[in-house]
Parts: C-alpha cells; sequence; structure tokens
C-alpha cells in the first residue's frame, strides 16, 4: 500500500518553489486564490483562477536545484517536478486547495475541470494525477488521457508521471507502452516499466518487431527493454538477428535485454560482445543512455 501522501507538505513544496523563480505578486495572487478555493462550497473560484493562472506564471522550466528535485521525491515516491513548467506548478497548488474530504464530490468537480480544460489545463491535470487525493478513483480520468490525439496531453500522463505504474491495470499500461511506441516518444522516461514487464506486452511487441523486420523497417531500440525478461526458446532467434544486423545503439539495447533475461543460452551471446557487456555492468549504458541517444525515425 502506498504512502498516504501530505498535500500540506506538497503546496508549501510547490509555493516555495514557485516563490524563489516567479515574481512576488503572482504567487501572492496563487495564494489568494487558494484561500477562495478551499472556503468555497462550489468549485467556481477553481475554475475562474485555474484559467487566469496563465496570466501570472510562464510556460518556462520549473527550475529546480538538485537538492530540491530531491526533496520532491521524499514527499512523493518518483514524482519529478522538475520536468514541469511554472504554470503547471501553480495550477497544482491551486487545485490541491480544493476541499476532498467527500470523495464523490471532489471527483465530480475535478472531472468538470477536466472536461472543460483547454489544452493547457490539461496538460497540468494530467502531470498533477501523481499527488492529486484519491488517486485509486482517478484511472480510468489517466486512461482517457493516454487516448488523447494531442502528443503533450498524452505525454503528460505517460512520461515522467508515477501514477500509470502505480494505479492503471495491465491492459491499460501495455497501451500505454504501444502508443508510446507508435508515437516514438522517450520510453525511458517513462516511470515504472520493468515493474510493470509482462509476458502479454513482449508477445505484442515481438509480432511488431518481427511485421517490422519483414518489411525491411527498423524497431524502436527501447523496445527491447520490454522483452528483455521474456526471452525464451521461441524468439531467442530474433536476439540473435539482431546482434546479427543492428546498429551500435541496437547492441547496446540488446545487452541491456540480455542482462535483464533468465534464459541460459544468451550468456554465450553476451560473451561475444565483452565490451558492451562490461559497459552496461559498469552502468556506462543504460536505458537512459540509450533512450536519449535515439533519434526517431519518420
Amino acid at each position: 500500500m502506498n504512502t498516504p501522501l501530505d498535500h500540506s507538505r506538497i503546496t508549501a513544496y510547490l509555493l516555495e518553489n514557485l516563490q524563489q523563480q516567479t515574481p512576488a505578486g503572482a504567487t501572492e495572487w496563487m495564494q489568494a486564490q487558494a484561500v477562495k478555493i478551499a472556503g468555497a462550497d462550489k468549485a467556481s473560484p477553481l475554475f475562474i483562477a485555474f484559467g487566469q493562472a496563465s496570466r501570472y506564471f510562464p510556460k518556462e522550466a520549473f527550475a529546480l536545484t538538485t537538492e530540491a528535485a530531491a526533496s520532491a521525491k521524499e514527499l512523493r515516491k518518483d514524482w519529478r517536478p522538475e520536468t514541469w513548467d511554472q504554470l503547471k506548478a501553480a495550477r497544482a497548488y491551486l487545485v490541491l486547495h480544493l476541499n476532498a474530504s467527500d470523495a464523490d464530490r471532489w471527483m465530480a468537480q475535478v472531472s468538470r475541470l477536466f472536461e472543460t480544460g483547454d489544452m493547457y489545463e490539461l496538460e497540468a491535470l494530467y502531470a498533477a494525477l501523481c499527488i492529486l487525493p484519491h488517486q485509486d478513483r482517478l484511472a480510468q480520468r489517466a486512461s482517457e488521457g493516454l487516448r488523447s490525439n494531442i502528443s503533450t496531453v498524452f505525454d503528460a500522463v505517460a512520461l515522467n508521471n508515477p501514477f500509470p505504474a502505480e494505479q492503471l491495470n495491465e491492459m491499460a499500461w501495455n497501451q500505454l507502452v504501444l502508443k508510446a511506441i507508435f508515437l516514438q516518444r522517450p520510453l525511458y522516461q517513462i516511470i515504472g516499466s520493468d515493474s510493470r514487464n509482462n509476458a502479454n506486452l513482449a508477445d505484442t511487441l515481438l509480432d511488431a518487431v518481427r511485421e517490422r523486420w519483414s518489411a525491411n523497417r527498423s524497431v524502436m531500440p527501447e523496445l527491447w527493454r520490454f522483452v528483455g525478461p521474456f526471452i525464451d526458446d521461441s524468439n531467442f532467434y530474433l536476439i540473435e538477428k539482431l546482434f546479427a544486423q543492428g546498429s551500435e545503439l541496437e547492441f547496446q539495447a540488446g545487452m541491456l535485454a540480455l542482462k535483464a533475461s533468465n534464459y541460459t543460452p544468451v550468456r554465450k551471446l553476451m560473451e561475444r560482445h565483452p565490451e558492451i557487456s562490461r559497459q552496461v555492468e559498469a552502468g556506462e549504458i543504460t536505458w537512459d543512455t540509450v533512450g536519449r541517444q535515439y533519434i526517431p525515425f519518420s
């Protein structure tokens, strides 16, 4: 069971870091709106302030020191507010002041905010899923965000957000990964990938590999992350083919996949590439380094 979130500490954290980056008038306005939101019987003060926040806060990076970024993860496991902008942080601060004591009422009010928000407001809401109250009731809302045709809205749910790995069922999780691959998103920014690996996803991805290779098309190197633990007699030949014809980056991804496998024959394949194997063991090659080097193909 996840540790309950301390929303008072989270809002204090957001306020402190916004105060260091934005004019005093902006955070004073935000605090005044938060008081109205917390004391209101209806959600209208939140709706108004949520829209007006763009007048006070820019879409500039929510720049955090290394220490501040680490502190965020003490408040909420795997939270990455350093990937947000200042406007997202301000909107998260505001929505966290909505009275959540009545779960049904809170859900109805927040659902209206999702349903009426513009693109930037949706990005803020989806990015903040991981720090909102009643997280066990928000999985369906996250799934709706993943179906969005707006890539930045999809990214707000799928990337740098611990919510999906913790709350989505296997089918929804697999759809997230498959769409991220289809959209050529940076898979290394999907939090919890290794903990949510599953055989159904691996089988689907291996089918895609077979289809793309038969058409002489490449596959995204990071894809092999979701395959490694499920290498067996039925698919090992695909890994062998990867090492026979792949690029240097694909070799790196393949070696990382081999390291995640308990299938005995992978050891001999690893021995044929000792330098890449050494770099993986030393932490010089990781899924992050592979993802950062990858240039999406058309």
